[in-house]
């Protein structure tokens, strides 16, 4: 019985319960007296019940209408609650975009792209999810979450993906340290250095990468891994533990007793990538690409003509 119960005769029948005619109904509808009348009368044939006394004034609902129409309106409600939304999720105007981050939002291409999403699409609820790189990946996958922004090139076998920035590589070492003289570091000068790095990602990839600069520099390479998160490690740094690696947009985040210093050659940098699987078809992920394309273009423009950046530390 339910299934010819449809959306048309549920607002035909309201629209006459609420006018009192079926005159003014079709008018308000914008559809014939006569349609009115045929879907009216196959409600009621559907039901088994009259809902309305037929009068040459107009008609009034019956008992059984009365307590039909109570529903209806309700069902009615949630009709054109469910329309709107699917309607701004279509425009993005809501809806939920999960972001998957190795990295720091304290300043950079990323935080800038945030910023930008958000004020052209606040009804849109954002979270984000921090985890070593295969999580992430396999999160991204089953559609968990919406992209991950991670260090390195794209990696196609993941999904479509862009580089949103190339940054620059920072020393963090003790405000007392004899490094924090110098403007600028070479790897040289860190090459007797204790480095502390993390466990977790992206410590590995850190550790690697000291490696890889010192040891050309024929050193033995002093590094030592804590199973600790960035803010644990910068902690051991301001407590004179040894000295650490982070990219720039780390930069913007103060911690006690620290300095960054830059390191390493005018043309070193590190890609920071934005990586969505193709068939997400998340309108607020479309967006968030878009707005992440034009960012990606505005960085690539400036790493062109860039000079050597400014000392961030406070």
């Amino acid at each position: 019985m339910s299934r010819s119960i449809d959306t048309k005769k549920l607002l035909s029948f309201l629209a006459v319960a609420e006018t009192g005619s079926f005159r003014q109904a079709a008018k308000r509808s914008g559809v014939r007296q006569s349609a009115i009348s045929r879907r009216i009368q196959s409600l009621e044939d559907s039901l088994g019940v009259s809902l309305f006394e037929r009068r040459t004034t107009g008609v009034r609902l019956t008992h059984a209408g009365s307590r039909f129409a109570e529903r209806a309106r309700a069902i009615a409600q949630d009709i054109e609650i469910a329309e709107e939304a699917a309607r701004s999720a279509g425009v993005a105007d809501n809806g939920c975009l999960m972001i998957g981050v190795i990295a720091s939002l304290s300043r950079g291409p990323l935080r800038t792209v945030l910023e930008g999403f958000l004020t052209a699409h606040g009804g849109v609820e954002i979270g984000f999810v921090a985890a070593d790189r295969s999580e992430l990946l396999t999160l991204l996958s089953h559609r968990r979450i919406d992209a991950v922004y991670a260090p390195g090139d794209p990696d196609e076998e993941a999904g479509d993906g862009l580089v949103l920035s190339r940054e620059r590589i920072w020393l963090a070492a003790p405000e007392d340290n004899r490094l924090t003289k110098k403007g600028h570091l070479s790897w040289a000068d860190v090459a007797d250095a204790q480095f502390v790095v993390s466990a977790r990602e992206s410590g590995p990839e850190i550790h690697d990468y000291i490696l890889k600069r010192v040891s050309n520099l024929a050193r033995t390479v002093n590094v030592r891994r804590h199973r600790l998160g960035r803010e644990g490690i910068m902690t051991l740094v301001g407590l004179g533990l040894g000295v650490s690696l982070v990219a720039e947009h780390w930069c913007g985040i103060n911690y006690p007793n620290v300095r960054f210093i830059r390191i390493g050659d005018e043309d070193e940098w590190v890609p920071f990538s934005l990586t969505w699987r193709p068939e997400n078809d998340n309108p607020a992920l479309r967006r968030f690409v878009s707005l992440a394309r034009i960012e990606a273009r505005k960085a690539a423009a400036s790493l062109s003509s860039a000079s050597r950046s400014p000392d961030p530390s406070p």
